[in-house]
């Protein structure tokens, strides 16, 4: 019973070149049994990230906000 990670990242600039900010936004899917179908596996995998990224897009975007205001 093998079982498999997957890790993607991405970092991306926030704001203008001279305020070197920057932000990272990584997804980890783990646990991925070898032995099972991979089709329902990662529809559920995907399903949930969908779910999170909802949230957490909300939070990145007001804290970027912050951040570009100066933070006032």
């Amino acid at each position: 019973m093998a079982k498999v990670s997957m890790h993607l990242g991405f970092t991306f600039r926030v704001g203008d070149l001279s305020t070197n900010q920057y932000g990272r936004i990584d997804l980890s899917f783990d646990q991925i049994d070898t032995e099972l179908p991979l089709e329902a596996q990662l529809a559920d995998a995907g399903h949930t990230a969908d779910q999170v990224w909802e949230v957490l897009k909300t939070k990145i975007d007001s804290q970027v906000d912050g951040l570009l205001d100066g933070g006032k």
